[in-house]
């Protein structure tokens, strides 16, 4: 069989580890870039969401017609200050709504690996 040409077993095991090797360092890496974007991503939601409500009370002198709300109720946004509600909810896994004539505090949970909560208050957006 003198002549054969192609790779031996022991060449092919080496392969197969050196893209076992690589695999184990990317995969890591790319989940934590993955969990990153997604609280980015709730975070930036939350931004808008903010600056819907906002703009709501400086047109109107308060945040919400009625005492606590929930995700319905706050698509009295929808039409002026936020072109979709959906999407906007869309990069978030669960949320509560606290918002009064005065304050608001919304809580959802990115959909990361760690269900990470992102808060928005009058203060800001942490963490």
């Amino acid at each position: 069989m003198k002549g054969q040409k192609g790779f031996t077993l022991i060449e092919l095991i080496i392969v197969i580890a050196i893209i076992a090797i690589l695999a184990a360092v990317a995969i890591p890496n790319y989940l934590a870039f993955r969990d990153r974007a997604n609280i980015s991503a709730a975070k930036d939601a939350l931004g808008s969401l903010r600056t819907a409500l906002e703009a709501y009370a400086a047109d109107t002198g308060y945040y919400i017609p009625s005492g606590e709300t929930t995700k319905t109720d706050i698509d009295y946004l929808a039409p002026n200050y936020i072109d979709n509600i959906a999407k906007l909810t869309g990069s978030w896994a669960s949320e509560t709504y606290a918002i009064s004539k005065t304050d608001y505090t919304v809580t959802v949970t990115a959909k990361d690996r760690g269900n990470t909560q992102v808060v928005l208050t009058l203060t800001g957006i942490s963490p």
